[in-house]
């Protein structure tokens, strides 16, 4: 009898999320286009420009996790004065931010994203964030559910309470959710599935889910 997995795995992947935290989570490819999808129109840029690594606008020049504001330009931190002066309880040494509004405040190292508006003196945003205008909330295909474009021949409506009841909107496919199971083999030697399946929930909150 043929052997349905030679039991080959690569023990240098063993544990590869060990130590991230993603240790529950959902991964879906939701949608499918013929062709090739730039990342720059993808996330509802506006030319390629955002797709080219040497520019400052290039979608992925983004600060490092352990960014502040204090990696902006303008914004420290200095000794505050001497707490034996003056009437400052309780007497102990302090730090104050300082902030100064008349200079760009740009990320270090030139990064660019997050773009956002200068603070003033008593860190407050100068104006409100334009979010769908820098980052195409709103009209970028990675967070359209309801997109339009000849090329798209698969997109998932995850918008359901089970697995039994997802579709594809570009009514060219029809979903069936497959999961691992087990087999034998009958009297007669027919394979058969040894599994109940189950179908499994989705999560419809969407603060829970990937966007």
């Amino acid at each position: 009898m043929a052997k349905i997995h030679n039991g080959f795995i690569n023990k240098n992947l063993t544990n590869t999320f060990k130590d991230t935290g993603l240790n529950n989570f959902d991964l879906a490819t939701t949608k499918i286009y013929k062709g090739v999808k730039p990342m720059w129109e993808q996330l509802g840029f506006e030319s390629d420009d955002s797709d080219i690594p040497n520019q400052s606008i290039y979608w992925n020049n983004i600060i490092p996790s352990d960014y502040t504001l204090l990696n902006k330009s303008g914004i420290t931190i200095e000794d505050g004065d001497n707490p034996a002066n003056g009437s400052k309880t309780p007497r102990i040494l302090y730090k104050k931010i300082i902030i100064n509004n008349q200079v760009e405040q740009i990320w270090d190292d030139n990064y660019y994203y997050p773009t956002l508006p200068k603070l003033d003196i008593y860190g407050n945003f100068l104006e409100e964030i334009d979010v769908e205008n820098l980052y195409g909330v709103a009209t970028s295909p990675i967070t359209n559910l309801d997109e339009v474009d000849e090329n798209l021949i698969l997109n998932v409506d995850f918008d359901q309470t089970t697995t039994d009841n997802l579709i594809d909107k570009t009514n060219l496919n029809k979903i069936e959710y497959n999961q691992d199971f087990e087999l034998f083999l009958d009297d007669d030697f027919r394979i058969q599935t040894d599994t109940l399946i189950i179908p499994d929930g989705i999560e419809t909150n969407n603060n829970e889910q990937a966007f």
